[in-house]
């Protein structure tokens, strides 16, 4: 661990003892900062069983700790008025999730499991006295918001632009690169996604997905296994993905 950081590096004091963050940039890059050594320590405290549909957090409740995934799968999204989902991101085993948001006092955002899981949950107080004592972590912390600003940056982007074909096989060069593991037929997508899940992922109806995913099964740019896993012709796709951006 390294000693007290500079001036430079200080968060706001009041804030740190309410145990929260000045900044909504500050609160997304926590996902990628206490990972490593912190993760490994905390993955050994008492840990909490979640079933496959079971809900962690709903939006409005209170935002006072972060969760880290140590099996399963979680997914965080966003529900409009209308009952419109869309899925934000999803978490493998590892994974930090409930970072949005903790400058704020409630959940901006829902978090449901996506199969049977186990995550292990971190107080926020825990983490802030971690980047007050650790110059690296700091570093990390801002280097971190940036990578994650300019992602969701591009997500938008491409929720906005994009056709559906080009955010399907987008989404799923994500989740290979994210949950893929590497098989004589391409990268196999190591955990059942279902097709109502691939349209919240890229706001698109389960039929449009559907009729999307045949198409690339067709073409031979992606395949199924007998237990509905996605394996994903990667160079296949990055090209098509190519091509879409070029019309």
């Amino acid at each position: 661990m390294g000693h007290g950081m500079s001036e430079t590096h200080e968060l706001d004091p009041a804030l740190l003892l309410r145990g929260r963050l000045a900044e909504h940039s500050q609160c997304i890059a926590v996902s990628r900062v206490f990972r490593g050594k912190l993760c490994e320590d905390m993955a050994l405290s008492p840990a909490r069983r979640v079933k496959s549909g079971e809900f962690l957090y709903h939006m409005g409740e209170p935002a006072s700790s972060v969760y880290l995934v140590r099996d399963g799968l979680i997914k965080t999204s966003l529900v409009s008025p209308g009952g419109h989902q869309l899925t934000l991101r999803i978490h493998k085993a590892g994974d930090i999730l409930g970072e949005l948001c903790l400058c704020a006092y409630e959940r901006r955002e829902q978090a449901i499991a996506l199969e049977e899981s186990v995550v292990v949950e971190i107080p926020a107080e825990l983490l802030i006295a971690r980047l007050r004592r650790d110059a690296g972590a700091a570093l990390d912390f801002a280097t971190a918001a940036s990578a994650l600003l300019l992602q969701s940056y591009e997500r938008l982007e491409s929720l906005s632009i994009e056709p559906a074909m080009g955010r399907l096989a987008r989404t799923l060069l994500e989740l290979a690169a994210n949950l893929g593991q590497p098989t004589p037929l391409g990268v196999r997508i190591s955990h059942r996604i279902t097709q109502e899940e691939l349209g919240r992922l890229i706001s698109a109806r389960r039929e449009v997905v559907s009729s999307l995913l045949n198409g690339l099964r067709k073409t031979g740019l992606i395949s199924y296994t007998r237990k509905g896993l996605i394996v994903v012709n990667r160079q296949a796709l990055e090209n098509l993905l190519e091509s879409i951006d070029q019309a």
